[in-house]
């Protein structure tokens, strides 16, 4: 694998709530020098971001951390960040969805959120950590079923992160639809296998301590 390959698979991530417009600017300086495939970014950095570097491709997170927000509320994050410019969108839907089996309000949220970014990426965020394996299958299904363009696994606020059973999990249930795995990918070795797993999509904040081992590895 090329290096070029290798940053393909990330996000780039910062969502800390510190994060200031310094923080920002090495982000794209980084991801520019990198190669990495977007930024992932809090929306109210959407448009400042485009405005420092207009090439720049951006994930946003919606409803971020928790999903807690109703329906009409996670439309108008999206249309805003959509205007903003964002090319990306992580949704997160709260996991109490999934557990009191409202799965048909979970598929109208889906696809009221494909029409409103049209042909943009939307990667469904169902927080592996908070569901039991036949809850990850099952929302799996309906993320499939919706034509979400991937099921991300974590916010990076549950009990835990991305695990290589998660993305079992996520295989049976929607075995053609793409994966982000995320939450605590921190190392080589981490990436690694989940991309051997088949993940399209890596979400971390240590995207260039990743890369620079990835080169160290394969001596490029």
């Amino acid at each position: 694998m090329q290096q070029y390959d290798f940053s393909q698979y990330f996000d780039h991530t910062n969502l800390k709530n510190d994060f200031d417009y310094i923080q920002l600017n090495n982000l794209i300086d980084e991801a520019k020098e990198y190669g990495f495939n977007t930024i992932c970014i809090p929306p109210i950095y959407v448009s400042k971001a485009k405005e420092i570097y207009k090439d720049i491709k951006i994930t946003t997170v919606i409803d971020f951390p928790f999903g807690y927000s109703n329906f009409n509320s996670k439309i108008s994050q999206l249309d805003a960040a959509f205007h903003d410019g964002a090319d990306e969108f992580d949704l997160v839907m709260a996991p109490m969805i999934i557990k009191n089996k409202e799965y048909l309000y979970y598929e109208n949220v889906i696809a009221s959120a494909k029409k409103t970014i049209g042909s943009k990426v939307l990667k469904i965020i169902i927080e592996t950590s908070q569901l039991d394996n036949s809850e990850i299958i099952d929302v799996s299904k309906i993320c499939e079923s919706t034509n979400a363009d991937y099921i991300k696994t974590s916010s990076g606020y549950g009990s835990r992160g991305a695990d290589l059973k998660d993305i079992e999990l996520i295989k049976l249930g929607a075995p053609n639809t793409k994966i982000k795995a995320s939450g605590g990918i921190k190392t080589l070795a981490d990436a690694l296998s989940f991309i051997d797993m088949g993940v399209s999509r890596i979400g971390s904040s240590n995207s260039v301590e990743i890369l620079k081992s990835f080169v160290v590895a394969n001596r490029i």
